[in-house]
C-alpha cells in the first residue's frame, strides 16, 4: 500500500500519528508507514531529519526514501522494545531543518528563473547541502564580480515584493510551483508560501565548474543568518588567535613570523641532511677504491637529493640512496666508466623507473633493498 504524503496537504505539519505499515533492519532500522509527515530524498532536496517513537522505543530518523510508492525511513533505535508492524506511532520531524530546506529550494526556483529570463542561463544542475545549495548554469563570458551584485539585486528586489508561491495539480502525477509572473515549474520539492519568507538571498561562490559551466553557490532564509552567526564566531577567534583587533594587520604580522620560520626551518634541514651526508660517507664501505654508500632511509625525496648531491661533491663516492616507497637517487663521482655501466644495467634488470644518462639518476624501483644488496654482491665480487 503506497504511503499518504501529508508533507503535500500541509509542509507546515511537524508532528503526527501513524501506524507501522513494513520492518526492515538492515543494520538500522527501516520503517513504513501507512502516512508520512517525512519528505523523502528526491530533486536536489534531501530528506527531513526526525523521531518515530513508539512503545518503549525509538528510532532517530537520518534518512528517507521512496520506492514504489512506499515511504522508508532510516535510522537507529533505542529503547527495550521493538516495533511491530500495525504499531500506531508518534512522528515528530526537524521543523528548523525542514523550513531551511524549503527556503533554499524555494530560493532556487526564483534565482534559476531570473537567470534563465534575464540572462538565457538555463540550470543545469541543482543540490541542497548542508551549509549552501548549488545551481551549475552555462558558462558565456560572464565577469563574476559585476554579474554577481546584479543577481544579486534582482533576486533580492523580488524577494522584498513578497509575492505569494503558487502550489498547485496539473494532473495526478504534475504538481506545479509558481512565482507568479516569473517562473512555472513541475516540482515535487516543499516551498515557502511567499518569497519575503526568504528574507534575503546571498551568493556566496561563484566559479568555473570546466569550461562548459560555472557553479553557482548561495545562501538564503534562515542560513544567512546562521552563516553571519558562524562567521561572527570565526572572527572573534580569530581575534583572539591573533592577539590583535585589527585582523588584516595581524595577519600581515603572522605571514612575516610564517616565513621567518621557514627559511630557519629551510637552513636547520640543510644542516640536518649535510650532517646525515657525513656520517653516511663515515660509515661508506671501500670496495675497489670506491666508498659505496648503500642506504635506505626513511626521508622525503627532497631530503634524499640534498644529501646525495652533497656526498656527490666527494671524489670516489659510489652511492644509491632510497626511501621506503622506492623512490630515490644513484650516483657515481670519479667512477670508471665500466663500473658505471654495470650498475645502471643492475639497476635496469631490476625495473628501474627513471633517468638513465648522467651520473646522477632519480627514479622509482619496486624493491629498493634486493637492488642493494644485487649492486653490492656484484661491485664487491668484481
Amino acid at each position: 500500500m503506497k504511503t499518504r504524503k501529508i508533507y503535500y496537504e500541509d509542509p507546515e505539519i511537524f508532528r503526527w500519528k501513524s501506524r507501522i505499515g513494513k520492518i526492515k533492519q538492515e543494520g538500522d532500522f527501516l520503517l513504513s508507514l501507512d502516512e508520512t509527515i517525512f519528505y523523502p530524498e528526491g530533486g536536489g532536496q534531501p530528506s527531513d531529519k526526525g523521531e518515530i517513537i513508539g512503545d518503549g522505543w525509538k528510532i532517530l530518523v537520518d534518512y528517507v526514501f521512496e520506492e514504489d510508492g512506499i515511504i522508508w525511513h532510516k535510522g537507529k533505535k533505542s529503547g527495550e522494545r521493538f516495533p511491530k508492524v500495525g504499531e500506531v506511532v508518534n512522528i515528530f520531524i526537524d521543523k528548523d531543518l525542514r523550513r531551511e530546506y524549503m527556503e533554499q529550494h524555494t530560493a532556487q526556483h526564483l534565482l534559476s528563473a531570473i537567470l534563465e529570463k534575464e540572462y538565457s542561463l538555463e540550470t543545469t544542475g541543482f543540490q541542497i547541502f548542508e551549509d549552501h545549495t548549488k545551481i551549475e548554469i552555462p558558462y558565456k563570458g560572464l565577469n563574476p564580480e559585476s554579474f554577481i551584485k546584479e543577481v544579486e539585486e534582482k533576486v533580492n528586489d523580488f524577494i522584498g515584493k513578497n509575492i505569494p508561491v503558487s502550489i498547485y495539480w496539473k494532473d495526478e502525477k504534475t504538481r506545479i510551483v509558481e512565482i507568479p509572473g516569473l517562473d512555472v515549474n513541475p516540482c515535487g520539492g516543499l516551498h515557502v508560501k511567499n518569497l519575503g519568507e526568504l528574507r534575503v538571498l546571498k551568493i556566496v561562490d561563484f566559479y568555473r565548474k570546466n569550461n562548459t559551466y560555472w557553479r553557482v553557490e548561495f545562501v538564503a532564509g534562515r542560513r544567512v543568518i546562521k552563516r553571519l552567526e558562524e562567521r561572527g564566531k570565526e572572527y572573534k577567534k580569530i581575534k583572539e588567535l591573533l592577539g590583535n583587533p585589527n585582523i588584516v594587520e595581524g595577519v600581515e604580522i603572522l605571514l612575516v613570523k610564517i616565513e621567518n620560520l621557514e627559511r630557519q626551518v629551510k637552513k636547520f634541514k640543510e644542516e640536518l641532511n649535510s650532517y646525515r651526508a657525513d656520517l653516511l660517507l663515515k660509515d661508506a664501505i671501500e670496495v675497489g677504491g670506491y666508498k659505496l654508500i648503500l642506504k635506505i632511509l626513511d626521508l622525503e625525496m627532497e631530503d634524499l637529493k640534498h644529501i646525495a648531491q652533497r656526498l656527490l661533491a666527494k671524489e670516489g663516492i659510489l652511492g644509491v640512496l632510497f626511501n621506503s616507497q622506492g623512490q630515490g637517487f644513484v650516483f657515481g663521482s670519479k667512477v670508471e666508466n665500466d663500473v658505471w655501466d654495470k650498475v645502471r644495467n643492475i639497476l635496469l634488470s631490476n625495473g628501474w623507473r627513471g633517468s638513465k644518462e648522467g651520473n646522477f639518476l632519480q627514479g622509482k624501483i619496486e624493491n629498493p633493498s634486493k637492488l642493494i644488496e644485487e649492486i653490492l654482491l656484484r661491485i664487491s665480487h668484481d
